[in-house]
């Protein structure tokens, strides 16, 4: 019997979606003592280890930004079985995001929607928790960081909030993720725009080799999480400018702002996550990696995100192209059972 499905789901299920995720992640902390219960019963037998750029993860399935936003279960993560977690989205300041309700369920579809607007306790408190939590992870645990701006910092000032964070984190992050790409913070998506882009990726590259110049460290690997909802010319752009830039990696894709094809009427804003997505994220996903083959130059490796709940969807990102797949809704839908299900053969 499928725990997770059959009790604990359907008693979460009944409280309000985000007092649910808070009361989960607040159980979880408090059960360390049964990490090692959790690593035999969840963690997969089967790994297939990848490097990505000097990285390397154990297996090719991680937990997604925005689950773990403050870095507090990262323990519990390591001890299912994911190869790594992406805390965040992290920004300079500490900010409460948009006023509640901003989580909303579609159970009919397998989905959620989401207008957090990058809730989180800042960096210094972030970067606090995860190098504690450092001192007890396995050695070959990934902690990425996903960095992003606060809500009243202008666009034409976000570079500055993106190398503060990125500054902040350097010695906490294993690589880092530029969220250009929620729906939930005013002004954002614009700086996928290639004038924006260029600009914050360079930056950020040229802050990285020297922090690692002056600490004598390798380079930071840097991700960029991108939208769905973004048509081929910026696709095109995006990925030339990430090339350009020797971005590590490319993360296809954040949240959507469609509702085509939904079963659930529902009229809220934000961003739409789950299985309506898993097309569409396939789409960009696949878009990218035909650009990937036909390149001359190194080009960033590709990450599969968007509606993965089943092993035939995982495998679907992995034939088009992702080294590496992350779950966000799929994994609250179908519980800790799925990293076993996905990765075992």
């Amino acid at each position: 019997m499928n725990i997770y499905k059959s009790i604990i789901r359907p008693l979460l299920f009944t409280i309000d979606p985000e007092r649910a995720h808070e009361l989960a992640l607040g159980m979880i902390t408090k059960l360390k003592l049964a990490y090692p219960l959790f690593h035999s019963g969840y963690s997969p037998v089967n790994n297939d280890p990848v490097k990505i750029g000097p990285l390397t993860f154990r297996n090719r399935l991680g937990l997604a930004a925005g689950f773990d936003k403050n870095g507090t279960a990262i323990e519990f993560w390591d001890a299912l079985g994911f190869s790594h977690v992406e805390v965040g989205t992290v920004t300079p300041l500490p900010q409460p995001g948009n006023e509640l309700p901003r989580i909303f369920r579609l159970p009919k579809d397998s989905a959620l929607i989401n207008r957090l607007g990058f809730n989180n306790r800042g960096a210094d408190a972030v970067r606090t928790n995860i190098l504690k939590a450092r001192k007890k992870v396995s050695n070959d645990f990934v902690i990425g960081v996903n960095i992003g701006k606060n809500k009243s910092t202008p666009v034409e000032d976000a570079v500055k909030d993106y190398t503060t964070c990125f500054e902040k984190m350097y010695d906490a992050a294993d690589y880092f993720t530029v969220n250009v790409s929620s729906p939930n913070t005013p002004g954002l998506w614009q700086l996928q725009d290639e004038e924006h882009l260029a600009e914050l990726l360079s930056k950020i590259s040229a802050l990285n080799n020297s922090i690692s110049s002056q600490k004598q460290v390798r380079n930071k690997d840097i991700f960029l999480k991108i939208a769905p909802d973004i048509n081929d010319e910026t696709l095109h752009s995006i990925f030339n400018i990430c090339t350009a830039n020797e971005i590590t990696g490319i993360i296809a894709t954040n949240t959507t702002i469609g509702r085509t094809g939904l079963q659930t009427v529902i009229d809220q804003q934000g961003g739409l996550s789950g299985k309506p997505v898993f097309g569409k994220s396939n789409e960009v996903l696949g878009k990218l990696n035909e650009l990937r083959k036909a390149s001359s130059h190194k080009t960033p490796e590709l990450i599969g995100v968007g509606g993965v709940f089943t092993k035939s969807d995982y495998k679907e990102k992995l034939r088009l192209g992702a080294s590496l797949v992350q779950v966000y809704t799929g994994f609250v839908y179908e519980g800790p059972g799925m990293i076993k299900e996905l990765l075992n053969s």
